[in-house]
């Protein structure tokens, strides 16, 4: 299977991921850095009676949180990306490779059928299944795939 047939068929479940840092949305800002940090996650998905409600990651900390007074104490909710872009556990890894491309965005979080949190899929999953089913094809890419070297020295 070609790397575009495989992004178009295979369902974005099959990533390798990480548990997600799950946390209601009244949890304060300090509370959900310290389950970041102790996870290694770059994001926490925030939930209100059980649902997907909003997402917070590295970046949020970085513009919303450093150098910002009192705010460890905050709700999260006030901080959080409400309602963000999801994909459903059966959606193929191209739907979360199109709402990253779009949107900008390095994680996006995946639920079941119910709308329940399963998980997160981050830009960095996809890179790892990408090159662990076509590694040939994606590590002996040139930096410009149209721009081949003539000679096999590259000059």
């Amino acid at each position: 299977m070609t790397i575009a047939k495989s992004v178009k068929a295979v369902e974005v479940v099959a990533l390798k991921m990480d548990p997600p840092v799950v946390l209601e949305e009244t949890a304060s800002v300090g509370d959900v850095l310290r389950q970041m940090q102790e996870k290694g996650s770059g994001y926490a998905l925030l939930c209100r009676e059980g649902k997907l409600s909003g997402i917070f990651t590295e970046r949020d900390v970085l513009t919303k949180v450093v150098g910002v007074d009192g705010v460890l104490e905050k709700p999260v909710s006030e901080l959080m990306t409400p309602d963000p872009v999801h994909v459903h556990e059966k959606d193929p890894i191209r739907n979360a490779v199109m709402h990253m491309h779009k949107g900008g965005f390095r994680n996006v979080p995946i639920l079941d059928e119910q709308d329940k949190i399963i998980t997160c899929v981050r830009h960095k999953d996809i890179v790892h299944y990408l090159v662990e089913h076509y590694a040939q094809h994606v590590l002996n890419l040139p930096p410009d795939p149209d721009n081949m070297p003539e000679t096999p020295e590259g000059g």
